[in-house]
């Protein structure tokens, strides 16, 4: 057990960037950050569509009156109301999740970056004293 977990350790290490490779790490980073963003405003545009579909469902429901809703195609359309609003909420859910995770995401390597422009400065300055 604790040799699986000192190889798994090794290769977390070794994932880990240098500070020699720091202009193409930026470059990843910039591109993972860049294909987030898509996701987020794809996601942000399905959730207002979505949305906007669920209040026009829920308008023409009760636009057709309380006589309506009793009979049996009434009450499948209120099923298909509800079932409609909590995948707009889930839908929302999702939202709120992922551009959280995006955002701690941007954090997390706008920190990793700077350690790594600390990490190459400091390189420089014990190679300028040798």
């Amino acid at each position: 057990m604790e040799q699986e977990s000192s190889t798994l350790r090794d290769r977390l290490l070794a994932r880990l960037p240098q500070p020699e490779n720091l202009a193409a790490y930026r470059e990843e980073v910039a591109s993972l950050l860049a294909k987030h963003d898509g996701k987020l405003r794809f996601n942000k545009w399905l959730a207002r569509f979505l949305w906007i579909y669920v209040l026009a469902f829920g308008v023409l429901c009760f636009y057709r009156g309380e006589k309506w809703l009793v009979t049996p195609n009434g009450q499948k359309f209120e099923f298909a109301a509800l079932v409609l609003f909590i995948v707009g909420v889930m839908q929302l859910l999702k939202f709120f999740v992922l551009s959280t995770r995006v955002e701690i995401l941007r954090e997390v390597k706008q920190v990793q970056l700077q350690l790594l422009e600390l990490q190459a400065s400091l390189r420089n300055i014990s190679g300028q004293k040798l």
